[in-house]
């Protein structure tokens, strides 16, 4: 029965073969080969994808780590650190200390009015608030946006919330290179 097969099959390629354009042969040869090396830029992209998803998901665990260390110093030395300096500082005029790691102190931050959305509200639906009753803070030089900061204080949308003046603490690495660090 295999006999018949392999017939039936053979005279169905020489059908094909008869009726095939000499030319195909290049033509064929041409799109399969297109056709592989488009799959095989498919797959780098696809691994490269992949490792990034992987480099992506190490790189978060790895910042949390980091993240969870910063929390431990400030929770071991934070105050202690604060209390220490403000006392050195004390009556004088400087408002940081310089260490061999970097500078310490405060800053202080000017007051300011946050204008912060109201829940279940969002750029769009202020966008659309403000282009009926506030034309003024839609920009549309590129395409349609709300500031936020042109809208009136009676804004449905938005509430505003005053932030006092305050002292923030900081630190600040020290970047400078000594010449045998080089």
């Amino acid at each position: 029965m295999t006999d018949h097969l392999a017939e039936e099959l053979q005279i169905y390629i020489d059908e094909m073969e008869a009726n095939r354009d000499p030319d195909d042969n290049e033509i064929e040869a041409y799109a399969r080969e297109c056709n592989r090396i488009q799959g095989d830029e498919d797959a780098v992209v696809a691994r490269h994808a992949a490792e990034r998803a992987k480099l992506d998901a190490n790189r978060d665990k790895m910042l949390k780590g980091v993240e969870n260390a910063r929390k431990a110093i400030e929770y071991r030395w934070g105050q202690l650190v604060r209390e220490k300096i403000f006392a050195k500082l004390s009556g004088k005029k400087a408002r940081f200390v310089d260490t061999l790691f970097g500078r310490l102190g405060w800053r202080k931050t000017p007051a300011k009015t946050k204008r912060i959305f109201r829940d279940g509200c969002d750029k769009a639906t202020a966008l659309e608030w403000a282009k009926k009753n506030c034309p003024d803070a839609v920009n549309s030089r590129t395409s349609e946006a709300v500031i936020v900061g042109e809208l009136p204080a009676d804004c449905p949308q938005i509430w505003v919330e005053d932030v006092p003046a305050g002292d923030n603490f900081y630190w600040k690495p020290n970047k400078k290179q000594e010449k045998n660090d080089e």
